[in-house]
């Protein structure tokens, strides 16, 4: 069985502004939802593991060798390999 994706702009009606999407309306189970999630970002404590990764420098060097690699032709197999 395939999950359906939350995350899909089909899932929810766009409103248009002069031919411009501007806004998507949600239903209240899928808002709850949204909160839930947000609310759990917005009280997440920072964890030692990020701190330390902050503080090394690796953080920087593997956002320069990322930018540095040639872009993914097939990223979910490239991912799928590691």
């Amino acid at each position: 069985m395939i999950p359906e994706k939350f995350w899909s702009k089909n899932r929810f009606p766009i409103v248009y502004q002069d031919n411009e999407p501007k806004a998507v309306m949600v239903d209240m189970a899928s808002f709850d939802k949204i909160e839930l999630i947000l609310d759990n970002l917005t009280r997440r404590e920072a964890e030692p593991e990020d701190a330390f990764l902050a503080a090394s420098g690796l953080l920087e060097k593997l956002v320069e060798e990322a930018k540095a690699s040639p872009v993914s032709q097939d990223w979910v197999k490239d991912l799928n390999a590691i």
